[in-house]
C-alpha cells in the first residue's frame, strides 16, 4: 500500500521564492515523496535608512571594501537568488503572515497563537528560507522540526559570508548542510552533507556552484522519513568549535583579491602542463589495497610523444593478463580504447593495439563477463549515451545501447545475483562530484533512476574509479578522491546498503599515489580480476614541443597529428 506524501510548510518572504528553494521543493513534491500544505509568510521589510545612518555607513572605518565589491558584484544577483512570486511557483496553499516578536538582538519568537494555528497543519517538517535566528516552540512546531541550510562546512566555517571564506583560505573543498534547527546558534541536528570543489576564480561562482548541488538533500532526509530511518532526526546537535566569520574587514579583502589574482595566474599555468598517465599491474587483487600499504606497482614502458594510457580495466580471463585502457591524443583530446597484454612469463608489457575506435572521444573501457561473454562498456559521454560492445571472435563490436540522453561518465555496473546495478557521474551540474545510480532486472534493461539519485554529492569520494569487488563477505566500492585534482587519489568504501531505496557506503582506506614514485600526483583507477589488479598514475610534466604543437592545435586551427 502506498504510503502518503509527507506533508511539510515552507517560511519564505512575501516577496517570492528564491530558485534554489524551488529546486529544494520540485525535488520532494515530483513523484509524490511529499506535498507543500503551508506558507508562513515574512512580510519584514527593512526599514529605510536615516540621512545620518547613510552618512555613517559611508565614511565606515572598515568593510569599505566588501561594501565596494558587494555593490559591484552583488550575491544577491547569482540564479539560485532569483526570486519567483508565490502566486506563480506556490499557488493555491494557504498562508500565515507571522511577526515574530525579537528577544535580545537577533533571537526571534513566535507568538503562542501563530504556534496553535501552524500545529493545526499536522506538518511533518518545515523548510525555512526566510525569517532570522528563530528559537522556542516554532522549532518543534512540526513533527521533524524546522530544516535550514548552512552553506559551509560548519566544522571549518561557522558565520558567514556562505561559500567565501574557502577561497580566500585556499580550501579546495566547499561545503554545505542541512540541519534540523535547536535553540543553540550554529548547533543544529546535522542531516545530510556535500561537499564541492571550490572554484577558486570567483565568489559568486562559488556561491552559485554550492547551491546549484546541495538543494538535493532535502529529498535524501524525505527519503529517510519515508523508509523508516529517522535516528539522525533525533541526534544530538552539532558540537563544532569552527571559528565564527564576519563580513571581511578591508585588510582581508584584500588578501581575498590577491588570492583570485594568483588563483588565475595558477589556473592559467595549471592549464598548459601536460598530465602524463600511465597503467601500472599489481601482482594482487583489489582487496590488497584495503591494507595500510599498498602493493607494488609494475609501471607499463608505454612512452608517444603527445599520447598516454590510463583508465585501465582487466578482461575476465583465466590466461595470461589482458588490459582493457584508454589512449588519449593531447592534440586532438580524443581518446579511444586499446588492448594492453602482458606476459606472465617474463613479466613484461607486449606491444599495445587498438580495438574499439571513434571519431568521438572514449574512455574508461569497463569490462566485465555475463552468461559466458565479454563485454565493455566505454565512456562516450560526448554522444550522451551509454553504449554495451562485445568481444566477438577477437573483435569488439557494439551489442546495444543501454542508455540514451545521458552525459555518464566513468560507468561501472555490479551484478548482485538478482538486480543489475550502474554507478556513474556527469559532466554538468553537480554531476562531476556527484555519484548517480540506476538498477535494472536485466542487463539490457529497462534501468530505472535511484529515487536518490544523486546519492552522494562528495568530491572526495563520488567518481566511479573501478568495479566493485567483494572481500570476506563486504562488498566494496573503488572511488577518485578529486579534491586536489582530478584523480589525484583513491578512496575505497564499503558498501553498506544497495537497494532501489536507500544508499549507503562508508570510507574504509584512502589510497594515494608515493610522492618518491615515478607518477606522485595522481592514481585513480583500481580494477581487477581474480589474482590480478591494474591502476593508473599521474605525472604533470612540461614538455615544450607538445605544448607548443598543443596550442597551434587548439588556438590557430593546425591539424591534430593522428595517432601513433
Amino acid at each position: 500500500m502506498a504510503q502518503p506524501p509527507l506533508r511539510f510548510g515552507v517560511m519564505c518572504k512575501a516577496e517570492g521564492l528564491p530558485a534554489f528553494g524551488r529546486r529544494c521543493i520540485a525535488g520532494i513534491t515530483e513523484g509524490g515523496l511529499a506535498e507543500p500544505a503551508l506558507l508562513i509568510v515574512d512580510e519584514a521589510v527593512e526599514a529605510p535608512s536615516s540621512l545620518g545612518a547613510k552618512l555613517r555607513k559611508s565614511i565606515r572605518l572598515d568593510g569599505n571594501l566588501w561594501h565596494l565589491q558587494s555593490k559591484l558584484f552583488p550575491p544577491s544577483r547569482i540564479e539560485s537568488y532569483r526570486r519567483e512570486p508565490l502566486e506563480t511557483c506556490l499557488p493555491g496553499l494557504p498562508r500565515m503572515v507571522c511577526t515574530p516578536h525579537r528577544k535580545g538582538k537577533w533571537s526571534q519568537y513566535f507568538s503562542e497563537d501563530d504556534l496553535a494555528r501552524i500545529r493545526t497543519f499536522e506538518l511533518d517538517f518545515i523548510l525555512k528560507f526566510a525569517f532570522g535566528i528563530i528559537r522556542g516552540g516554532i522549532l518543534e512546531a512540526a513533527r521533524f522540526g524546522v530544516w535550514s541550510f548552512h552553506h559551509d562546512d560548519e566544522e571549518k566555517y561557522r558565520g558567514g559570508p556562505p561559500a567565501f571564506w574557502e577561497i580566500v583560505a585556499g580550501d579546495p573543498v566547499t561545503g554545505a548542510l542541512l540541519q534540523r534547527l535547536t535553540d543553540r546558534l550554529d548547533g543544529g541536528v546535522v542531516l545530510k552533507k556535500c561537499f564541492v570543489a571550490t572554484d577558486p576564480l570567483s565568489y559568486r561562482a562559488n556561491l552559485e556552484r554550492i547551491h546549484s548541488c546541495s538543494w538535493h538533500m532535502v529529498r535524501w532526509a524525505c527519503l529517510d522519513l519515508r523508509n523508516g530511518r529517522t535516528e539522525a532526526f533525533h541526534a544530538p546537535p552539532s558540537r563544532t568549535t569552527a571559528p565564527i566569520y564576519r563580513a571581511p574587514n578591508d585588510w582581508q579583502m584584500l588578501r581575498f583579491w590577491t588570492r583570485l589574482a594568483a588563483n588565475w595566474v595558477r589556473y592559467k599555468l595549471q592549464n598548459q602542463r601536460v598530465e602524463e598517465w600511465n597503467v601500472g599491474f599489481v601482482n594482487a587483487p583489489q582487496a590488497a589495497f584495503l591494507a595500510e600499504s599498498a602493493p607494488p606497482i609494475e609501471w607499463s614502458a608505454y612512452r608517444e610523444e603527445g599520447q598516454m594510457i590510463a583508465d585501465p580495466f582487466l578482461l575476465p580471463s583465466a590466461e595470461s593478463p589482458r588490459i582493457l585502457a584508454e589512449e588519449l591524443n593531447h592534440y586532438a583530446e580524443r581518446g579511444r580504447i586499446v588492448e594492453v597484454r602482458r606476459s606472465a612469463a617474463d613479466s613484461g608489457f607486449d606491444t599495445l593495439a587498438p580495438v574499439i575506435d571513434a571519431p568521438f572521444h572514449m574512455s574508461y573501457p569497463f569490462a566485465f563477463a555475463h552468461e559466458g561473454q565479454i563485454f565493455a562498456i566505454p565512456e562516450t559521454a560526448e554522444r550522451r549515451s551509454v553504449c554495451l560492445y562485445k568481444l566477438e571472435a577477437g573483435a569488439w563490436r557494439r551489442e546495444a545501447v543501454l542508455m540514451e540522453e545521458l552525459d555518464a561518465v566513468d560507468v561501472t555496473v555490479h551484478y548482485d545475483g538478482r538486480t543489475w546495478w550502474l554507478f556513474h557521474a556527469s559532466l554538468n551540474g553537480c554531476g562531476p562530484w556527484s555519484l548517480f545510480v540506476w538498477h535494472a532486472p536485466a542487463l539490457f534493461g529497462p534501468w530505472t533512476p535511484h529515487l536518490a539519485n544523486p546519492v552522494k554529492t562528495d568530491v572526495s569520494s563520488s567518481r566511479p574509479a573501478g568495479n566493485l569487488f567483494v572481500h570476506e563477505g563486504k562488498l566494496y566500492r573503488p572511488a577518485q578522491d578529486c579534491r586536489r585534482s582530478y584523480g589525484a587519489a583513491l578512496c575505497i568504501h564499503r558498501v553498506d546498503e544497495l537497494s532501489p531505496l536507500a544508499y549507503r557506503e562508508t570510507l574504509v582506506r584512502r589510497v594515494f599515489p608515493d610522492p618518491n614514485g615515478p607518477y606522485p600526483d595522481g592514481l585513480h583507477t583500481l580494477s581487477g580480476f581474480g589474482p590480478w589488479s591494474v591502476v593508473d598514475g599521474k605525472r604533470h610534466t612540461w614538455p615544450v614541443g607538445v605544448i607548443a604543437r598543443r596550442f597551434g592545435v587548439k588556438k590557430l586551427g593546425l591539424a591534430a597529428p593522428e595517432f601513433r
